[in-house]
């Protein structure tokens, strides 16, 4: 498993993205939606999977469509 992300290395981020106004509050939020991600991501089954697992995205425009 990952090592946990701590209250410092989140402090450390957010100000390496430049966000230096954060309050300790919004601080807190940063870690606990860090560390929920952390978990959903280390409960997928993605040990198996390979490049071609990728979901392909297609989008198409109608040709009957007028501007």
């Amino acid at each position: 498993m990952a090592k946990e992300i701590t209250l410092e290395e989140v402090r450390r981020l957010a100000g390496d993205l430049g966000l230096t106004r954060l309050t300790d509050e919004h601080v807190q939020q940063l870690l606990r939606a860090a560390r929920t991600a952390q978990q959903r991501s280390a409960a997928l089954p993605t040990a198996g999977l390979t490049p071609a697992d990728e979901p392909a995205h297609v989008y198409l425009i109608d040709r009957h469509v007028k501007p």
